[in-house]
């Protein structure tokens, strides 16, 4: 069956002109050259950073370790590897228990296999001081917000007098990671870590500064650690504050008059003192009795009869009484009132952290209409609440903005996108021509070796035994005429034709002329009358046989 395709095919190829033949290898060679390429772009793997800003050191002993874990990476720039979307966070947890990176930085393995024989103590000292900037490195590097740091540590030789010593003093440049920010305590968590690591250093001698050349810490003595504390968090308290009123007046204004039209700043100052009110409140009109007293005494003497005053008239025996014809009367009388005058006792105690006063500024972007602003003003006063008893302030403006940065940046960032969404198209589009193509050219070649195998075969002569015998019957007409226009006029002019089909085995002969053969070409009959001849030097007796026939048919004819 593939020898029979491959006959057909190369009999195809032949037929074709060397102009088409070349398009077609060129073709197919292209489809070659390009499917593999399409499918290699279409399963690429996409790959994301894992580490970016490294050392050459660090990137040397990565992409070895990645190398012998067989990890595909790429290399941006000599800081910067790329490796699998979906293999990331695996490559760091593989390179962290590497210990990488390194960072560049030398800790306490500066002493690991390193003999101190013949080392001085200058350099014993330098190499400590080495390794404990090296270790202060690597500390302050696991903070989050922190991408590189650099220590550097001054300590002075000690002093036989106390008073001429020399303080140790600490210098920290760091480098922020973008989007992040170091608050004031974590300035202060880095100097007392410094200062904590080593001796005689104290954090007031730290100076820390941000690659941006800021200065975070001036290494002066500052206020107590918990005052200090206490500043930062009611500087906290405050911007927080300020913070919820920004979001409340913008969500209003983004929602009246769309976003990227108005900008809103708050401004919060509070009262952090602490305060305790102890109060007495008295009411002089309202009074209570607290207390009364009233004593009446009353005496009265008159006529009156009675003994001796003494023993003597207590006696049982009676004893000489005495009669007064005299008066004598005695009265006494006395009240006091103890009032209460009413009074109210309050102890207050007032929290730190009371709003002392709100500030708020609004820009719109190009409103001119008087009463819209009065409105957009009479929402945010209420969002913010302002409170003018308070000395609250709201300032609401009109400006028109300048985007044309804004612009710019779109427009780029528009362009951009519709360059990839270009290249993107663009690739589809030839993915698919180049599919197209492959797929038209197989259906092509799949149909011509179709149409190659399904040529049918009609025999148009028997052996001469069977012509002999059906010479005299009407059968032999449709065995003997060609089924080609080409063969009707002249027997001579089909003998080409069916001499070249004929089929030899042994001594049986069929001559058999393709269904097709009103397609034949000048190049057909060459090949025709090639093979007629050399069917006559083969079996001359058969071609004699059969010109015999068609001679004596072509006399009845006549």
């Amino acid at each position: 069956m593939f020898s029979s395709i491959q006959q057909q095919f190369l009999a195809y190829w032949k037929k074709l002109s060397l102009g088409k033949q070349i398009t077609m290898a060129a073709l197919v060679l292209s489809v070659l050259i390009l499917a593999p390429v399409l499918v290699t772009w279409a399963n690429a793997p996409s790959y994301s950073v894992a580490y970016t800003g490294l050392s050459e050191e660090d990137a040397a002993q990565i992409v070895q370790k990645l190398d012998e874990n067989n990890i595909p990476y790429q290399l941006k720039n000599t800081g910067s590897i790329e490796v699998p979307s979906d293999q990331v966070y695996t490559t760091r947890l593989l390179m962290a228990r590497e210990g990488l990176p390194q960072s560049s930085t030398v800790g306490y393995e500066l002493f690991s296999g390193t003999s101190m024989l013949g080392m001085t103590e200058f350099s014993q000292k330098v190499n400590y001081q080495r390794a404990v900037e090296g270790e202060l490195e690597r500390t302050i590097s696991s903070l989050d917000a922190v991408q590189a740091v650099r220590v550097h540590l001054v300590t002075p030789e000690k002093s036989l007098l106390s008073s001429d010593q020399a303080l140790s003093t600490a210098s920290v440049t760091i480098q922020i990671r973008l989007g992040k920010n170091l608050d004031a305590s974590q300035v202060r968590s880095v100097t007392h870590l410094v200062a904590s690591s080593v001796e005689g250093l104290k954090p007031e001698n730290v100076v820390v500064v941000d690659s941006e050349g800021n200065l975070l810490a001036d290494g002066m003595a500052t206020d107590s650690e918990s005052d200090q504390s206490l500043k930062d968090d009611q500087r906290a308290a405050e911007l927080a504050y300020a913070a919820e009123v920004q979001k409340n007046v913008q969500t209003i204004l983004d929602t009246i008059l769309g976003p990227n039209r108005s900008v809103v700043k708050a401004t919060v100052e509070m009262d952090w003192t602490q305060r305790e009110v102890t109060s007495n409140i008295f009411a002089p009109t309202e009074v209570a009795i607290r207390s009364s007293q009233i004593i009446n005494e009353s005496s009265s003497d008159g006529g009156t009869s009675g003994g001796v005053a003494g023993a003597a008239s207590n006696l049982p025996t009676p004893v000489a009484t005495t009669t007064s014809d005299g008066t004598s009367t005695y009265q006494r009388s006395e009240e006091t009132l103890n009032y209460e005058v009413s009074q109210t006792q309050t102890h207050e105690v007032i929290a730190p952290g009371k709003v002392d006063r709100v500030s708020v500024s609004v820009m719109v972007d190009n409103i001119t209409d008087t009463a819209q602003l009065a409105s957009i003003k009479s929402a945010v006063e209420v969002a913010a609440g302002i409170d003018s008893t308070r000395g609250d302030q709201i300032v609401v403006e009109s400006f028109a903005f300048d985007r044309t940065a804004m612009d710019a940046l779109s427009a780029d960032l528009a362009k951009q996108q519709q360059q990839e969404l270009y290249m993107q198209i663009g690739m589809a589009v030839a993915s698919a021509m180049a599919i197209l193509g492959l797929l038209f050219i197989i259906l092509r070649m799949i149909n011509n070796v179709r149409n190659a195998s399904k040529e049918t075969w009609k025999t148009v002569l028997k052996p001469v035994s069977e012509l002999a015998a059906l010479q005299d019957t009407g059968v032999k007409t449709a065995l003997t005429q060609p089924q080609t226009p080409s063969a009707l006029p002249m027997p001579a002019q089909s003998l080409s034709s069916q001499v070249a089909t004929a089929i030899r085995e042994n001594e049986d002969v069929v001559v058999q002329v393709n269904s097709k053969a009103r397609l034949a070409t000048a190049a057909e009959d060459d090949q025709n009358a090639k093979v007629i001849a050399r069917l006559a030097e083969e079996n001359p007796a058969t071609v004699a046989e059969i010109i015999q026939i068609w001679l004596n048919e072509s006399k009845k004819a006549s």
